[in-house]
């Protein structure tokens, strides 16, 4: 028999991953490296039903096994015709994995929770790897729901997963005994409310509760965007604990607004050094104009060379103000900013020392080697140790290009300013 994966437990898109970015618990901003943005993906399942799921997963399949046929009846909503032929299907082919957690869900869905907590304890014994290890979620979720019949307002004061009132990513959860990673709760809540949002719309405390301990879990460890959202899905479907609503969106409030009093404080700090440069310019500018040029004449290359070597350390002195503002703020436009004048200053130092010893041979010869080997440099670089297609890096990159042209153009005009005054000093 084709073994069919199974229609409830796949992820809808799994292994999906983003970049996720925005403000951490303490006010920074930050990107985390292939972390699922949970939200977007949540609302995807919720969007989403489970006739359509269907479809799209197996609208191509020939050969309609029993097994296809049964999840066709889960899916339309005939649970005992489903629940008959997957018995059918354990009888001939006892220990699939497969058959033990579809009847786990089709009893759920049927509503007799003591059977579906029978297959779905039976699937994991099976397989206990299986959907990324997160079925002892499905156990947990299926064990409350049995205990909220005999004690409706359980999640009131509880939640499925209680969580301390402080934890980081390091801390262990211990729940039902056991003791389980941050990260192995959050990849659990992540695959499990994917599936089930598919199947259960507004409103449902129990899946009210788990998106507001999803939301605290990333409050707490990733960004608070984040977590905003998640609660307002909570919200959606019945979390009514104002006291804790109020409490994550305190904590939110506070955390947008140091990273606001972060970002204004470091744009004041970049406006007192970018109007110290001028100042030092305007200075060096002043000095320099007391000082004789030299009559001993330098090559293209070796001009090129100079000033190229002026810009690289520039370049490495950039780079801690640039990890500076990666840090305290989204907004990467300063640095991008501060670049132009960094390199105009680094040309003026340039042509500055080498006219203290020397004269341009050919001014026309030696801008163009200087931007040629600058280009090249760039590009050298780009292509052999930043490509990948990130953003953030070709912006970088285009930066350096019309930094090049900027060059090009600023090179021109001293190079002609000192002529100039050559000229007219002989």
């Amino acid at each position: 028999m084709k073994k069919l994966l199974i229609i409830l437990l796949i992820p809808l898109l799994t292994q999906a991953c983003l970049w996720l970015e925005g403000t951490t618990i303490d006010g920074s901003h930050k990107q985390f490296a292939d972390e699922i943005v949970s939200s977007m993906f949540l609302k995807i399942s919720q969007e989403t039903t489970a006739q359509k799921n269907f479809e799209d997963k197996f609208h191509r399949e020939e050969n309609q096994t029993e097994e296809y046929l049964a999840l066709q009846n889960i899916m339309n909503g005939q649970y005992d015709q489903g629940v008959e032929r997957l018995l059918k299907i354990e009888q001939k082919h006892q220990n699939l994995y497969s058959t033990a957690s579809n009847l786990g869900t089709a009893y759920e869905l049927k509503g007799d929770i003591p059977l579906a907590i029978q297959w779905i304890a039976e699937g994991i014994k099976r397989d206990a790897n299986s959907h990324y290890g997160t079925e002892w979620l499905h156990l947990l979720i299926l064990e409350t729901k049995l205990e909220l019949k005999n004690n409706p307002t359980l999640l009131k004061n509880n939640h499925i997963i209680n969580l301390p009132k402080k934890f980081n990513e390091t801390t262990l959860i211990s729940i039902k005994g056991k003791n389980y990673s941050l990260k192995s709760i959050r990849n659990a809540l992540f695959y499990q409310l994917k599936e089930r949002l598919i199947f259960v719309k507004p409103k449902d405390e129990v899946v009210a509760d788990l998106l507001y301990t999803f939301a605290k879990i990333e409050e707490q460890t990733t960004v608070v965007e984040e977590a905003d959202k998640l609660l307002m899905m909570a919200k959606e479907y019945g979390f009514d604990n104002q006291k804790e609503i109020d409490a994550i969106y305190k904590s939110i409030n506070k955390s947008i607004s140091n990273l606001r009093q972060k970002a204004a404080f470091l744009s004041f700090l970049t406006f007192l050094g970018f109007i110290l440069l001028v100042i030092i310019v305007v200075k060096l500018i002043k000095k320099g104009q007391k000082e004789k040029l030299q009559t001993k004449e330098i090559s293209p290359l070796s001009f090129a060379l100079s000033i190229n070597v002026y810009l690289l350390l520039f370049t490495i002195l950039s780079l801690p103000i640039y990890a500076f503002l990666q840090k305290g703020t989204a907004n990467m436009l300063l640095f991008y900013l501060l670049l132009i004048p960094s390199y105009l200053l680094a040309i003026y130092f340039g042509i500055k020392d080498i006219q203290k010893r020397y004269t341009i041979d050919d001014a026309k010869k030696s801008i163009g080697t200087t931007v040629v080997i600058y280009i090249g440099v760039i590009l050298f670089i780009y292509f052999q140790f930043l490509r990948g297609g990130q953003s953030e890096i070709t912006i970088y990159f285009m930066t350096h290009m019309l930094l090049a042209v900027g060059i090009f153009y600023f090179l021109k005009w001293r190079i002609s300013h000192i002529n100039k005054k050559q000229g007219e000093n002989p």
